[in-house]
């Protein structure tokens, strides 16, 4: 699935932060060109990881809480695919500090790099599949947001709200 955000700006970031740092080259057919010690520097650059997430479903709203430690704004993205009924978050982790600064790190535990998480709305579980699909719950995607809170993406998916239930008649022949 990384292939898919080859064009990205996210991950022309990334290219661009590993060619920096890490003498790492892309050859023409787009295979890694650095040498032993590239793969090691930039081990954490190259593993993309899925960002954990808490789920609560309110009367009016889903919210949905990534943890994202260190990710900064601008390097995230967030979409409502209609079609599928998913939202997806996607963007770049980076370890902050300059080269001489980074070419000290002793440990590095923390997930960096690319990052991308799907998620299906309403949630589908073993619990509510079959009432989820019966509730047919609308999004109202033109109210979706989104804040960055102390390493924690906040989205705010509010459900449409339904005065009434539309009925209509069918004719018999």
């Amino acid at each position: 699935w990384l292939n898919q955000f080859a064009d990205h700006p996210f991950a022309q970031q990334v290219r661009d932060w590993a060619t920096r740092f890490g003498g790492l080259n892309n050859n023409a057919a787009g295979t890694r060109d650095g040498g032993a010690a590239a793969d090691n520097d930039n081990a954490d650059m190259d593993s993309a990881f899925t960002p954990p997430v808490d789920i609560f479903s309110t009367d009016r709203a889903y919210v949905l809480h990534f943890a994202l430690p260190g990710a900064k704004k601008e390097d995230v993205g967030v979409n409502w695919d209609a079609d599928k009924g998913e939202l997806r978050v996607a963007g770049v982790v980076y370890r902050p500090g300059d080269e001489e600064f980074l070419a000290t790190l002793a440990s590095g535990e923390r997930r960096i790099g690319m990052f991308s998480r799907s998620v299906p709305l309403p949630p589908r579980t073993r619990q509510n599949a079959s009432a989820a699909s019966e509730r047919g719950e609308e999004i109202d995607a033109l109210a979706i947001t989104a804040k960055m809170e102390d390493g924690i993406l906040v989205v705010t998916v509010p459900k449409v709200e339904k005065e009434w239930t539309e009925i209509h008649k069918v004719d018999i022949e």
